[in-house]
């Protein structure tokens, strides 16, 4: 007779899935717990160590006892939300709010032909997102100013887009030493040997410029890194595909990145974000870990 027809027992074959929360605490404190987004992987692994104990006695060592003296419970996440507050913790740095950017006059800049420079100087060093799309070629010479120290002025050709100002040679074309690209705020130093160059005397590689602008950059969240532990408490609530699930709670944990983020890789899969979150001692006697229930 087999145990199956004697016990009854009905195994429970589960197939995971559900959702994944954090609630990163300050100063100690619960802060409420958030959502993580869709996540394609949440692993629970369990790590002891122990001490082995041999005999001291006798020309061969015989193992007496084993000792346990630590144990390790992390849960690898997975994530598919690349959402500023994902990537905040996956590059241990916060979210901060940007007021949006007021009109620029005189930012610091060097001619370096053939190569880029991105707006923003030291207010925003990551640079500003856009500049007010000119309604005309007239407007577009004008929406972005350059000038050296000395205040001789530096021509500008059109906007980089071609023909977006029309199809004659007279309103594409204009020639000058750099070009705008207003959808993403940057600027290109046009090198001698460009069909839109044209020289100016005493200005040259290395000449030092003052550049004025309007952005067209609203209010914005951003990430900035910075260096913080990260102390939170992690919530697993199943909605199993199959089987009876369990949901976990672990009130006390360490956050860290785990592995990295590919940023580029031929298309072939989406981005991800992966963490760690190691479960620590909560204190006042309480687990570091339960898994519940779910009401029927």
């Amino acid at each position: 007779m087999t145990a199956r027809s004697i016990d009854k027992r009905t195994d429970n074959i589960l197939i995971g899935a559900g959702e994944v929360y954090l609630d990163i605490h300050e100063g100690g404190a619960a802060t409420g717990e958030r959502y993580l987004g869709d996540a394609v992987g949440a692993e629970l692994e369990v790590a002891t160590e122990e001490t082995t104990v041999f005999s001291g006695s006798g020309p061969v060592a015989r193992e007496l006892t084993r000792i346990a003296r630590s144990v390790t419970r992390t849960v690898r996440l997975t994530l598919h939300d690349i959402s500023l507050e994902n990537l905040a913790l996956f590059t241990v740095g916060e979210v901060k709010r940007l007021d949006a950017a007021d009109h620029v006059s005189g930012e610091a800049a060097v001619l370096r032909p053939g190569r880029w420079y991105q707006l923003g100087g030291a207010d925003r060093p990551a640079g500003v997102l856009r500049l007010a799309a000119p309604a005309d070629k007239a407007a577009a010479i004008a929406a972005v100013t350059v000038a050296t120290t000395a205040q001789a002025p530096v021509t500008a050709t059109q906007a980089i887009a071609a023909g977006q100002f029309g199809n004659a040679a007279s309103e594409t074309e204009q020639k000058g030493q750099y070009v705008v690209d207003y959808a993403r705020a940057r600027i290109f130093w046009l090198p001698p040997d460009h069909a839109l160059y044209e020289a100016k005397a005493g200005v040259e590689a290395g000449t030092a410029l003052a550049v004025d602008y309007t952005p067209d950059d609203a209010p914005r969240d951003q990430v900035q890194g910075a260096f913080r532990q990260l102390i939170g408490a992690f919530r697993y609530i199943e909605d199993a595909a199959e089987g009876q699930g369990r949901n976990i709670y672990a009130p006390r944990c360490s956050i860290q990145p785990a592995g990295g983020l590919t940023l580029l890789d031929g298309r072939s899969s989406e981005q991800q974000i992966r963490l760690a979150v190691s479960m620590l001692e909560p204190g006042g006697g309480q687990p570091a870990l339960y898994i519940d229930g779910q009401a029927a």
